[in-house]
């Protein structure tokens, strides 16, 4: 395990086949802005364009409040950064935060997703102390919310024509996890 974790780069949250980093801005900040600009993955989370340089200063302003936390998403096998996860709107008083996860297309359909989600709900829940992670996801995004329903997160409803994409509006669809089902469902797979 010494070994192991010697050779991972600034590992946080450390998962079977992957670990949580800390983004470094000079290091990571091409991938960041590749992924934003990715058509696939943009027509899901973002219409603005990133460059390298606007990334840099997005990542090293991520860390200057606890407002937004955001992880590198690593495999173990070889530290490569597949992703990004991460939880934001963190409101402390209300205990509750927004979750979402955004992978590189080589690292989709190989349950990547699914761990690192559950990695990130074990570190809202139970270091965090959150107790509400929602989620949101567009109507048209179906592998999105099929994921969220995979980690356990329920649909709570889906707000009408809240985004404005493509020529038209688009409903999105909401979903939370609460921290005691989170506990329920993670601690029956743990036992097993």
């Amino acid at each position: 395990m010494a070994d192991e974790l010697s050779r991972m780069q600034n590992p946080f949250v450390i998962g079977e086949r992957l670990y949580l980093r800390p983004l470094e801005p000079a290091q990571d900040n091409h991938l960041y802005s590749t992924w934003l600009n990715d058509a696939d993955v943009r027509r899901w989370f973002s219409i603005y364009p990133t460059s390298d340089a606007r990334a840099k200063e997005r990542i090293e302003n991520l860390y200057k409040t606890f407002g937004h936390i955001i992880f590198g998403v690593a495999l173990k096998s070889d530290n490569s950064l597949i992703g990004l996860v991460g939880l934001k709107d963190i409101n402390t008083l209300n205990q509750s935060a927004e979750f979402y996860i955004i992978l590189d297309r080589s690292a989709w359909g190989k349950g990547y997703g699914t761990e690192g989600t559950k990695m990130m709900l074990r570190y809202g829940f139970l270091e965090l102390n959150l107790n509400r992670i929602q989620t949101q996801d567009m109507e048209e995004n179906i592998g999105g919310w099929r994921a969220d329903e995979k980690a356990g997160f329920k649909h709570e409803g889906t707000m009408r024509q809240v985004i404005f994409r493509f020529g038209k509006y688009h409903d999105v669809r909401v979903y939370s996890l609460l921290r005691s089902e989170f506990l329920e469902k993670y601690e029956q797979e743990d036992a097993q």
